[in-house]
């Protein structure tokens, strides 16, 4: 073979490859689509009036949690090389009772379903 003929040959190969991998990059949005479309074919559908509604709810829950408190946080001071005082390590500790109030506020918004109840709202 010619130089020629390979350099035509490997041009060949080089955009035969970039073909397949253009459709493979095709096949693997198509099963990223599908996947999320299982995955949310399960979840409770919610109108966007209610999704706004859900939002509010928890902003009004992050509200009515008091932040100030002091003792919701663990502070340690040290002291630094010229003798000032420092805050080496602030750590939120009541998550929990934040995620209380979230939710109770939250949970204004839905009733409870009997399993049999919930089924009819998923379709």
């Amino acid at each position: 073979m010619t130089t020629t003929e390979l350099q035509a040959k490997i041009e060949a190969l080089q955009a035969a490859l970039e073909t397949k991998t253009q459709e493979q990059n095709a096949y693997q949005g198509q099963i990223d689509t599908l996947k999320k479309q299982l995955a949310d074919l399960n979840k409770p559908k919610l109108t966007m009036l209610q999704f706004d509604e859900l939002t509010e709810l928890v902003e009004q829950g992050i509200g009515e949690f008091d932040f100030d408190d002091l003792d919701n946080y663990s502070i340690d001071y040290g002291i630094d090389y010229d003798n000032r005082v420092t805050c080496e390590s602030f750590c939120f500790d009541n998550i929990d009772e934040l995620a209380r109030v979230i939710c109770e506020t939250v949970y204004k918004m839905f009733a409870e379903a009997n399993e049999d109840d919930n089924q009819l709202n998923q379709d």
